[in-house]
């Protein structure tokens, strides 16, 4: 309905007019949408009215000003910026006082001591009156009548002459005078580039003004700036032992030796003085800003270029993190400091070990924050993954944090999502900067996903540790561990991104975080994956490529050997699986004719073979396989190396290397097996020996132990004149096995919450068969070789 003539007057604005409004005026809302009592007047004119809705407007305005909402939502890069603004306000304040101060005292001080040392100068001057006294002590004489008085004067000198201990002793006293002239010199020269300093970051935004500030300051660092302003105090104190030298002198020389001292330290001033103001001309960055290297630089700046030693502007930021992580130890602070870690780019040549130290601080001691403790440990990981200069001993320091906020499991996790999360991007987009960007943000995730696959600490993801000894298994929130088809990305980056480029960090670093699907992956990526592990062993290979992929293939081991000529498909066939085997070979085998020599390619490698030989043992236990692996070599190699395996002190080698020979066949005249009988048996024994110092500590170890009753049974069966074990030494291994079995079943009674472990549960159940039948066989020794022979089958079926 149209307001008529008389409304629309009034709802105008006329100041004889009442102010209405259909709005309830007997309630104000605050900010949380509570109505507030107002008390009603009769009627507020139109003045009135505005001045309250100013008012209120005004009050809103300043809630608003006050509210840390605003602040919560600012993104992580400026919240650094303001961050380091306050802390290198702080900063800088306390530094210039101290400096000013330090310069001040040095001007105090060298005003004071030159005057004592002047005047000390001219009281050592040789006394002209003493030429006056020889003259009239000659006139008396002759006066006198002296037959000895000098007739002619003439000869007389008109000058005195100085004594070799005075020239000494002034030498000295004008050395302390210019000593102490110049460290005033340097010290007003040192208030200058105090100024100069201070003068900086005037203009721009909050990080302009930052970063230009940071670059001053890596200059004041870069050109040692504090230990120059304190080699002025030193100078002082020098002059002082100059002056204290020059009272106690005895031996002086000729007179202008004073005038080539004075020389020297004037020469000396005016050197460095024109030394600073060519490096400041030269090198803006430089901290020795002085009136005369401005009015240099003007001169100058057609004819130099200028240009900075330091790190160019894209370190800057990075120095600066690390600056702000060296100097504060305020919770939040580091926290700023560690969001901004991966999001700037770091220079190689940076010495993070201090930044690193205070993140670990921070991670330990902040595990009530959840905030706090992911940011820090990403943080870390990043470093770490950048390869920059890091104190090893930080690295060696074990994590006390392993189950907080999800622990290993969570940071494996979200670099393992913001990798894939990159690659979808990378896939998704056809630009060229866009697809490098994304690609590079893959690979820095899983370069940062490696670097947590030791169990207690963190790493550098070339560690070769994390090849043999690394554990990149993660699982979700929920506790769900994450299913094969979750790793497709994965496989399609090793065979699509990494492999195409030939990047052998990257494809080294896919296939250590693809092992911990254990297993060869869905089935619409197994042929890709397989391939891609064949190409991954070839023999052109880096070490640490082919020795990645081995160990992804030893992860995959059950899938491997669970496959039958009956169970092959179209996308896994025979051909593929021989090329597979050949491939094992190559990686722990490669030719040595190639250029591509390195130590990890010796003959025997304790962590490569153990890996091998942990695979080598479940393929053996497929007959398809065993065909495969004699055909390729795989068994020759393996009795080839019993001599070092007896040598070395991995247990887990041992016992898969005795149940693999427990699968070759010894009727076979292809090996050579006879040979290795004794050894075979005396290997057997020594492992044993050891078992129970090793199961307790982790279970690979514990997954070797059916391998080891495997070879132990097959010894007792082995073919020959005479093979039973002599009763002392069955009663050594009996010994041995209860021993190994108590500490098996105490370790399963350990578990948490009582967790399913099927290692331990194949463990105990192989070895109690075992100790059941060593003890059956001690107690009945008398019964028949067929006996022992029957018992032989029967504790191999068990295990």
């Amino acid at each position: 309905m149209s307001a008529t003539p008389q409304n629309t007057q009034c709802a105008s604005y006329r100041p004889d007019c009442q102010y209405s409004t259909p709005v309830d005026t007997n309630f104000l809302t605050s900010e949380n949408g509570t109505k507030l009592h107002k008390k009603v007047e009769p009627a507020v004119s139109v003045e009135d009215g505005l001045a309250n809705m100013s008012n209120t407007l005004e009050q809103i305005l300043d809630v608003l000003r006050k509210s840390t909402i605003a602040e919560r939502s600012k993104d992580v890069d400026s919240n650094f910026w303001e961050t380091y603004k306050k802390v290198s306000t702080e900063y800088d304040d306390d530094f210039l006082a101290r400096a000013n101060d330090d310069m001040g005292i040095i001007l105090t001080f060298a005003g004071l001591f030159s005057a004592v040392n002047s005047a000390f100068i001219i009281g050592m001057q040789p006394n002209p009156g003493d030429t006056t006294n020889t003259l009239l002590l000659q006139l008396i004489s002759i006066m006198a009548g002296d037959p000895n008085a000098v007739r002619d004067i003439s000869n007389l000198s008109s000058t005195t002459s100085f004594s070799s201990s005075t020239v000494w002793m002034q030498a000295l006293g004008y050395a302390s005078l210019a000593s102490s002239v110049l460290a005033a010199f340097g010290a007003v020269l040192g208030k200058q580039w105090l100024n100069s300093y201070k003068a900086a970051c005037r203009r721009g935004s909050l990080e302009e003004r930052c970063i230009e500030r940071q670059i001053k300051l890596d200059g004041l660092e870069y050109y040692h700036l504090r230990t120059i302003l304190q080699a002025f105090l030193i100078l002082l104190q020098i002059s002082l032992l100059l002056f204290g030298l020059s009272l106690s002198a005895n031996i002086w020389i000729e007179q202008t030796t004073i005038s080539s001292v004075i020389i020297c330290f004037t020469t000396i001033g005016i050197l460095l003085y024109g030394l600073t103001i060519s490096v400041s001309v030269w090198r803006p960055d430089s901290p020795f800003q002085t009136p005369g290297s401005e009015l240099a630089r003007t001169i100058c700046k057609a004819f130099i270029t200028v240009r900075s030693t330091l790190n160019p502007h894209i370190f800057s930021k990075s120095s600066a993190v690390c600056w702000v992580l060296e100097t504060s130890t305020n919770p939040e602070v580091v926290e700023a400091a560690a969001a901004m870690v991966p999001l700037v780019q770091w220079s190689p040549e940076l010495d993070a070990s201090a930044a690193y130290a205070r993140l670990r601080d921070n991670f330990w001691s902040c595990r009530d924050r959840e905030e706090l403790f992911v940011k820090c440990g990403k943080a870390m990981a990043h470093l770490c993954s950048l390869l920059v200069k890091i104190n090893p001993v930080l690295l060696q320091k074990p994590w006390s944090t392993l189950h907080c906020w999800g622990g290993k499991s969570r940071f494996i996790r979200d670099a393992f999502m913001d990798g894939r999360l990159a690659f979808a991007q990378l896939q998704n987009t056809q630009h060229d900067y866009a697809r490098r960007k994304h690609k590079a943000d893959t690979r820095t995730a899983l370069r940062t996903l490696v670097v947590h696959g030791l169990r207690y600490r963190l790493s550098f993801p070339d560690d070769e540790e994390l090849i043999w000894d690394g554990n990149l298994r993660w699982h979700h929130s929920d506790g769900l561990m994450p299913s094969c088809e979750e790793f497709d990305w994965l496989v399609d980056y090793l065979v699509d991104e990494a492999g195409k480029k030939a990047d052998d960090e990257t494809e080294a670093d896919a296939l250590l975080t693809l092992s911990a699907m254990r297993g060869l992956g869905s089935s619409t990526k197994r042929r890709s994956y397989i391939k891609a592990l064949i190409r991954c062993m070839g023999r052109t290979r880096l070490p640490h490529v082919r020795h990645a992929a081995l160990r992804a293939v030893s992860d995959a081991r059950g899938d491997l050997a669970s496959i039958t000529n009956e169970s092959t498909s179209q996308d896994i066939d025979t051909k593929l699986l021989d090329e597979l085997s050949r491939a094992l070979f190559t990686a722990v085998c490669p030719n040595h004719s190639q250029t591509f020599q390195h130590e990890r390619d010796t003959h025997f490698h304790e962590h490569r073979d153990d890996c091998y030989f942990r695979l080598i043992f479940a393929l053996s236990n497929n007959h398809e396989w065993r065909q495969r692996l004699t055909l390729d070599g795989h068994f020759e190699r393996c009795i080839s190396l019993i001599d070092e395996a007896l040598e070395c002190e991995s247990w887990t080698l041992g016992c898969y290397l005795v149940g693999i020979l427990a699968c070759i066949d010894p009727s076979d005249k292809v090996f050579h097996f006879s040979n290795a009988q004794e050894k075979w048996q005396t290997l057997i024994r020594k492992s044993w020996k050891r078992a129970h110092e090793f199961i307790w500590h982790h279970s690979n170890y514990v997954e070797a132990l059916p391998a080891l009753v495997m070879a132990t049974v097959t010894m007792q069966n082995f073919p020959g004149s005479d093979n039973r074990v002599p009763s002392d030494e069955l009663k050594e291994i009996a010994a041995n096995v209860d021993q190994c079995l108590a500490q098996l079943k105490q370790r399963r009674a350990t578990l948490v919450n009582g967790q399913t472990d099927s290692h331990f549960d194949d463990a105990i159940s192989s070895v109690q068969g075992l100790h059941d039948d060593v003890h059956y066989m001690i107690d009945h020794s008398h019964i028949s070789q067929r006996h022992d022979e029957s018992f032989g089958a029967m504790v191999y079926s068990t295990s």
